[in-house]
């Protein structure tokens, strides 16, 4: 495969740039050339791409091959430039590449111009290399310096003498003289200069090891005395540098501040004497807690009596809150159920009895209508708005029959009757209602399922009715620990200041949702609408119902009485 080249070509003549192009086409390069006659023209190829090799004829009209060398070298390019010429002498080639060509090449001997092409690339190319390792040794030697003088460690380099001597010292970081509290220029001058500030307990051990710093294989804690007095404790260790023949060359060694260690071990040591102490004196105080305890345990045995007494009374007193707990539940669902056979009854009373006799009157009216009208009366106008009216009173009592009647419950699958309940809702007040369900519904008691769709079906009644709203969004999602019901509408916002208990239709509403152990909220939703939620936990009936499940209106006796209720009945939370 020909090895691709990039080549500008500065020459006025298009022949003889494009024998240039041919000679290195057959030398095994592939070119893409670009052809420049004049400096602008130049400049602006050298800016808008890069170039392999450079190639310029000596002699153009009004633009010369020197010229072109000084725009070469203002770029500061390291890319091949080479002159072709037909008209230059030797004078003239010498001054060429001392002003900075790399070749000269003469047109009448083109076979020329592949060799020091190719010679020219590949000093090129170990020029490039060369300028990537000197950057990657001044990196190196950076991360080095960076990492030597921001680290609290002394680190040394030491050239490893052949004469079994001192090692020069060829570097110490600056952390030696905030440790050693000495400069830098006195251990330079003497690299064994560090030992005078060995503590005198311990320069003989030193002495006595120091051999073995020479070898690299120096690992030695002392104390060293600053020239303030200050003692510091100092972990030197020393470690063999390796040539490529697998030889020590040199010594590295690092000096770490461990006066910090040795106060902490000093100090753990001193609280071991003191624990030693204080578990002497816990002995003595165990030996007089031992003879009183005789009179404690005296002590206890009559208090356990007493609670044993006391627990007997609580139980009488639990079991008969119990009865009167299971006494209200029987009673808040003969309510319900009240409420619901009178929601029927009013409906069919709307629909049958209301309806028919208003019926009856929209005829009548009727009838009055044309007697006016051919009698030619003026109150022709006033008849048929009265007419109009009973028609919207009529059509008012059929939505309130319906709403009385036609929402009941039909199933116990929750997610489908929810999701026909919204239709219903949708077709019947010819307003928006929405349902999606999140997760998969747990199968639930048919009591359960009934009051969800109640409360449902009443949060939907109330939004259309007296929050005139014009869109419902009604939702199921199951949680691992809990079933939620939320009933969104865009109408009036619910009042904060008002209770849940203060209407009939929301007391209800609260009720249903403690007859099954949940939680009912209703608050604003923003500055738009009302958000009705119900909140169900799904855990084992076994478990004790939490007091947080039931309704906060409750007091906390009751609260537990429901919880104990809700077991008993099949009420509260629910085992999925």
């Amino acid at each position: 495969m020909n090895q691709a080249l990039r080549v500008l070509v500065i020459e006025d003549s298009e022949n003889d740039a494009e024998l240039m192009l041919r000679e290195l086409r057959r030398g095994g390069y592939e070119t893409r050339s670009q052809r420049v006659d004049s400096a602008d023209a130049m400049c602006a190829a050298l800016a808008e791409h890069e170039w392999d090799l450079i190639i310029s004829d000596y002699v153009m009209p009004g633009f010369s091959g020197l010229e072109a060398l000084a725009l070469f070298k203002q770029g500061n390019l390291d890319v091949p430039f080479i002159v072709v010429s037909g008209h230059i002498g030797e004078d003239l080639a010498v001054e060429t590449m001392k002003a900075g060509a790399h070749d000269y090449v003469m047109k009448d001997k083109m076979a020329r111009l592949v060799p020091a092409v190719t010679r020219e690339l590949r000093e090129s190319a170990v020029r490039l290399a060369r300028k990537k390792s000197d950057q990657a040794l001044r990196e190196s030697e950076e991360r080095f310096r960076q990492l030597t003088e921001n680290i609290g460690v002394v680190f040394f380099m030491f050239d490893r003498s052949n004469g079994g001597g001192p090692n020069r010292l060829l570097y110490v970081s600056p952390a030696y003289e905030s440790i050693w509290g000495r400069s830098l220029a006195s251990l330079y001058q003497d690299a064994q200069c560090w030992l005078k500030a060995v503590h005198p307990e311990d320069r003989e051990n030193v002495l006595l090891q120091l051999p073995n710093l020479n070898l690299g294989e120096f690992n030695h804690e002392f104390r060293i005395v600053g020239l303030d007095g200050r003692v510091r404790w100092i972990h030197y260790r020393a470690f063999p540098v390796f040539n490529e023949q697998g030889g020590v060359y040199r010594i590295a060694a690092t000096a770490e501040d461990i006066t910090g260690r040795k106060l902490a071990d000093q100090q753990l040591a001193e609280n071991s004497r003191q624990l030693e102490g204080m578990v002497e004196e816990l002995k003595a105080i165990d030996e007089q807690l031992r003879l009183s305890n005789r009179e404690i345990s005296e002590s206890r045995a009559e208090l356990e009596k007493r609670v044993r007494q006391r627990t007997a009374d609580l139980t009488v007193a639990n079991t008969e809150l119990q009865c009167q707990i299971n006494e209200r539940l029987r009673l808040e669902r003969e309510l319900l159920e009240i409420a619901e056979k009178e929601r029927r009854r009013i409906g069919f009373d709307l629909h049958d009895d209301l309806g028919q006799k208003l019926t009856g009157v929209a005829f009548m009216i009727k009838a009055l209508e044309r007697k006016v009208l051919k009698k030619h009366l003026p109150q022709v106008a006033e008849t048929r708005r009265i007419h109009a009216l009973i028609n919207q009173i009529i059509n008012h009592t059929h939505d309130l029959a319906q709403a009385f009647s036609s929402l009941d419950l039909e199933g116990d699958d929750l997610a489908l009757e929810l999701k026909e309940l919204a239709a219903k809702v949708k077709k019947m007040f010819q307003v928006s209602c929405q349902f999606i369900v999140k997760g998969a519904v747990p199968s639930l008691p048919q009591n359960v399922t009934a009051q969800f769709y109640k409360i449902a079906q009443e949060a939907a009644s109330n939004a259309v009715k007296h929050g005139k709203a014009k869109l419902l969004f009604i939702s199921l999602t199951r949680h691992p620990d809990k079933l939620i019901l939320m009933i969104k509408n865009n109408g009036f916002p619910f009042p904060e200041a008002r209770k849940v208990q203060e209407g009939m239709g929301l007391r209800i509403m609260n009720s249903r949702a403690s007859m099954i152990g949940a939680v009912l909220e209703i608050r604003p939703n923003g500055g738009d609408g009302t958000l009705v939620t119900c909140t169900l936990p799904l855990v084992p009936a076994t478990k004790p119902a939490a007091l947080e499940l039931l309704p906060p209106s409750q007091p906390a006796s009751l609260a537990n009485g429901h919880a104990v209720a809700m077991a008993c009945n099949g009420g509260g939370p629910w085992r999925d």
